[in-house]
C-alpha cells in the first residue's frame, strides 16, 4: 500500500508542480478573476459569449454568430474554439473563468511537457525546469497570451506532441495520444500552432532518422507512426476541418509576403525588455515580434550549443534552432522568392499565414532546450572541479549544484521581470448577465466592448476578422425590426407584423398583397434555408439573406445548418472508433515497430 500511494505522488508531482507554476506565472490574470482581457480577447471571448448565449438563452448549439461583421459562421471559423473541452467548462462556470483556466491548463501543460521532454533527452531536473521556465515565460507567450490571441494558447502543447511522437516510434497506442493533441488544436482554432506543430514535427522526424543506428527502420517506424497519425487527425478533426475549408473557400485568404528582418533584429527581440509599440521599418507591432529571453538565457544556449558540438549529441537542437530562426526572418530580400519563408509560403495553407516572426516560437523552443544543456554543463564542469579538489576543501556539490541553482534562479528573475507585467493586461469590465435588449438588433458600439455584445443581444457590422468576410451592403443599425418588405414603405408589397431570432433561427410573421422579398437584417451564407413546411425560396445570390414569398399571411421561418455538418460528424465520429479500435488491439502488449 505505501509502494502504490508512493508511486501515484511521484506521478502526481509533475502535474500538480506545472499547475502551480502556470499558476505563479499567469497570477496577473487570476487576481481578477471576473475581469475581461486586452485587445484580442474582446474577439475570442466575443466567440465564447456567442455560444454561451446560444446555449442558455436559446437552448441550440451555437453554429452562427449573428453578433458579429452582420452574421458569421461560428461552426466554420478557423479561430472558433466553442468544440473546446473548456467551452463545456464556461456552459457550467462562466466563460471569463472557464477563458482562464484555459490558459492556465496549457501553460501547466506546456510546463509539464517541457520538463519531461528535457529529462528524456537527458538534461538534469534543475537544468529542465530552467529550459520549461524559458520557453513558457518567454516574451513570446507573454505578449501573444496577454494581448488576446487565443488561438495561440495551443503553442503551450508542442512539447507534449514531441513526447506523443516519440513514444509512437514504439508503441501504437501513442499514435492516439498524438491524433487526439492534433485534432485538440484543431478544435481550439489553432490556426498557427496547428500547421508550425506540423513542421515540428516533420523536423523531429527527420532529426530521428538522422541520429538513428538503423535509418532504414526508424524511417519506417516514423513513416508508420506519422502516417497512421496523420490518418486518424485527419478523421477526427473533420468536426473542424470540413467547414473550415468550406469558409475559406467561399472567403480564401492569401496574405502577401510583406516584412524581413535582419539577423541583428532578431537578436534584439530576444534581448530588449521594453519597446515602444511601433517597430520602425516593419508592418507589425512589437508584442508581433517579442519574444525575450535575456542575454543570460542567450549565453547558455550557446554554452550548450558548444558542448552539444563538442559532444556530438542532440546537434538537432541546434538545427532547429537555426531552421524555425531563419523562417522567422522573413522575405530576406538577397535570398527574394528562395528564403526558406517564401518557400514555405508556396504551399497550401502556409500561404495564409502572416508575420514570420510568429515562427520565434519554435526557435525560443530549441534555445530553451540548449540553455538547460548550457546549465547542465557548467554543472559537469564544476563537478570536474570539486573532483579533482582544485579549490581545496568544499562541501560536496557546494560549486556543482550551487552555483547552477544561483544561475537558475537569477535566470528566472531576470526573465519574470520582463514578462510579468506584460502578462497584468486582465482589467477590462466582467460580463455583466440579464442585460440583453429585448429585440436583437445592429448597434455601433464600440470593438472593445465586442465580448459583451451577445448577452446585450445586440450585433455590429463592425467585423474584426482574420478573413476577409464580406459584410452585406444595405444592413441597417438601431432598435428596429430586423426584417423588412424590399421596398419603399408606401409602395411596398406588404408588410412585417412580427419577427425575432435565436443564434441559428430567424423568423418573421408577414402579410404579402402580392409576392414579394422579405430581407433579414444579416449576411446570407450557404446553409440558411427555409424550415420544413414552408414556402417561398431563399434568394442564394442576394448579399443579404432575403426570401422570395408568394402572397399571404404567413409565418416563414429559416434556420442555419451547414452543409458540411452531418458529413464532418460521421468522419469523426468514425476516427474516434478508429482510435478506440487501436487502443482495444493494443491494450495489453504495445506494437514495436
Amino acid at each position: 500500500m505505501a509502494r502504490r500511494s508512493r508511486s501515484l505522488a511521484r506521478r502526481l508531482a509533475l502535474p500538480v508542480v506545472s499547475t502551480l507554476a502556470a499558476a505563479a506565472l499567469w497570477a496577473p490574470m487570476l487576481a481578477h478573476p471576473r475581469a475581461t482581457g486586452f485587445g484580442d480577447w474582446q474577439f475570442f471571448h466575443h466567440m465564447w459569449e456567442a455560444g454561451y448565449v446560444g446555449v442558455w438563452r436559446y437552448g441550440e448549439w451555437p453554429l452562427w454568430d449573428p453578433y458579429h461583421c452582420g452574421g458569421v459562421t461560428l461552426f466554420g471559423n478557423p479561430q472558433s474554439q466553442l468544440l473546446s473541452p473548456f467551452f463545456a467548462l464556461a456552459l457550467v462556470t462562466d466563460t471569463t473563468i472557464a477563458l482562464k483556466l484555459f490558459v492556465l491548463a496549457h501553460a501547466a501543460a506546456g510546463l509539464g511537457g517541457m520538463y519531461a521532454l528535457a529529462r528524456r533527452e537527458g538534461l538534469g531536473p534543475l537544468a529542465s525546469g530552467t529550459s520549461a521556465l524559458l520557453w513558457c515565460g518567454s516574451g513570446f507567450f507573454a505578449w501573444h497570451v496577454a494581448g488576446g490571441h487565443a488561438a495561440f494558447v495551443p503553442f503551450y502543447l508542442a512539447p507534449l506532441a514531441l513526447l506523443a511522437f516519440r513514444r509512437a516510434l514504439d508503441d501504437r497506442r501513442y499514435v492516439v495520444a498524438l491524433a487526439a493533441l492534433m485534432t485538440l488544436l484543431l478544435l481550439e482554432g489553432a490556426v498557427y500552432p496547428f500547421p508550425y506543430l506540423t513542421l515540428l514535427l516533420a523536423f523531429d522526424a527527420l532529426a530521428q532518422v538522422a541520429s538513428a543506428r538503423r535509418p532504414l527502420r526508424r524511417t519506417r517506424a516514423v513513416l508508420s507512426a506519422l502516417g497512421l497519425a496523420g490518418l486518424l487527425t485527419a478523421l477526427l478533426g473533420a468536426i473542424r476541418l470540413l467547414p473550415v475549408a468550406a469558409t475559406l473557400e467561399r472567403a480564401p485568404r492569401v496574405t502577401p509576403l510583406r516584412d524581413a528582418l535582419t539577423p541583428a533584429e532578431l537578436l534584439r527581440f530576444l534581448t530588449t525588455r521594453t519597446h515602444p509599440w511601433a517597430v520602425p521599418g516593419h508592418p507589425f507591432v512589437w508584442p508581433e515580434y517579442d519574444a525575450y529571453l535575456g542575454w543570460v538565457a542567450l549565453a547558455l544556449a550557446l554554452l550548450g550549443a558548444v558542448a552539444a558540438l563538442a559532444r556530438r549529441r542532440r546537434l538537432a537542437w541546434i538545427v532547429g534552432a537555426l531552421v524555425f530562426g531563419a523562417l522567422a526572418l522573413g522575405a530576406i530580400p538577397s535570398l527574394d522568392a528562395a528564403s526558406p519563408w517564401a518557400l514555405l509560403h508556396r504551399l497550401p495553407v502556409y500561404d495564409s499565414l502572416r508575420v514570420p516572426s510568429r515562427f520565434l516560437v519554435l526557435a525560443t523552443f530549441y534555445l530553451a532546450l540548449l540553455a538547460g544543456l548550457g546549465l547542465d554543463a557548467i554543472a559537469r564542469a564544476l563537478g570536474a572541479v570539486e573532483a579533482r579538489g582544485v579549490l581545496g576543501r568544499t562541501p560536496p556539490g557546494a560549486l556543482s549544484r550551487g552555483v547552477p541553482a544561483l544561475l537558475a534562479l537569477g535566470l528566472a528573475v531576470e526573465l519574470l521581470t520582463a514578462t510579468m507585467p506584460i502578462m497584468d493586461r486582465w482589467h477590462g469590465p466582467p460580463i455583466e448577465r440579464a442585460q440583453a435588449a429585448a429585440r436583437f438588433h445592429l448597434t455601433r458600439a464600440p470593438y472593445p466592448e465586442y465580448a459583451h455584445f451577445p448577452e446585450r443581444n445586440v450585433g455590429s457590422r463592425g467585423c474584426y476578422e482574420a478573413m476577409p468576410v464580406l459584410v452585406a451592403p444595405g444592413l441597417w443599425d438601431g432598435d428596429v425590426p430586423q426584417a423588412r418588405v424590399v421596398g419603399h414603405p408606401e409602395t411596398a408589397a406588404g408588410r412585417v407584423l412580427d419577427e425575432g431570432r435565436t443564434n441559428n433561427t430567424v423568423w418573421a410573421d408577414v402579410d404579402l398583397a402580392r409576392p414579394a422579398a422579405v430581407v433579414f437584417n444579416q449576411n446570407y451564407a450557404p446553409g440558411w434555408r427555409l424550415s420544413e413546411g414552408s414556402v417561398g425560396r431563399v434568394a442564394v445570390s442576394a448579399p443579404r439573406l432575403t426570401v422570395e414569398l408568394p402572397a399571404g399571411r404567413r409565418r416563414v421561418t429559416l434556420r442555419y445548418l451547414p452543409p458540411t455538418l452531418p458529413f464532418a460528424v460521421g468522419l469523426s465520429a468514425l476516427g474516434a472508433a478508429l482510435c478506440l479500435l487501436l487502443l482495444w488491439r493494443h491494450r495489453a502488449r504495445p506494437t514495436l515497430t
